[in-house]
């Protein structure tokens, strides 16, 4: 259990990498809640989630799904699905993952599972600050930075789109 949790990285504090991360991932983030929120009614399309992980680590991860019109679900990774199901947890996010994962909103029970936190989607959304959200629990809980890759998973948005693709 020692060995995993001292896997998990520090938390950061540094602006300037998350800045970098924000440079490298909002838009292909952005892009797909767009395209998510765009299929339209949660409670008709279930799938409407996007996760962003950082392969190949055992649980870091956020996850988020819009669950009616005017609201967004986000889960980040707590270690809790390591362990088969009966099985005794052999994982836990370092208090300060947990910490800066709390500076955030999320629930810091992880005892029936992974950290929550409900957010309003304001009306027109703001997919810009529920990017910024992802990539800065990812930033503090996980240690993500701009050379970090990061794997994007979602039913409706499953590739990128051009309007993400830099240009020379």
């Amino acid at each position: 259990m020692l060995a995993l949790a001292t896997s998990w990285p520090a938390v950061a504090q540094d602006t300037a990498t998350y800045r970098a991360l924000l440079a490298r991932y909002r838009c292909p983030i952005v892009d797909r809640l767009d395209r998510i929120y765009a299929v339209g009614d949660p409670a008709v399309h279930q799938d409407a989630f996007l996760i962003v992980d950082m392969p190949p680590g055992p649980e870091t991860y956020v996850q988020c799904i819009f669950y009616r019109a005017d609201k967004i679900m986000c889960e980040a990774a707590s270690g809790f699905y390591i362990s088969p199901p009966g099985q005794p947890r052999t994982a836990h996010l370092p208090p300060n993952a947990i910490a800066a994962l709390a500076a955030l909103g999320f629930s810091t029970d992880d005892s029936q599972g992974n950290f929550r936190v409900d957010l309003d989607v304001a009306a027109p959304p703001d997919f810009n600050g529920i990017a910024d959200f992802i990539l800065k629990a990812l930033h503090d809980a996980y240690g993500a930075r701009a050379e970090t890759k990061l794997d994007l998973h979602a039913p409706y948005a499953p590739r990128g789109t051009s309007k993400c693709v830099p240009v020379s």
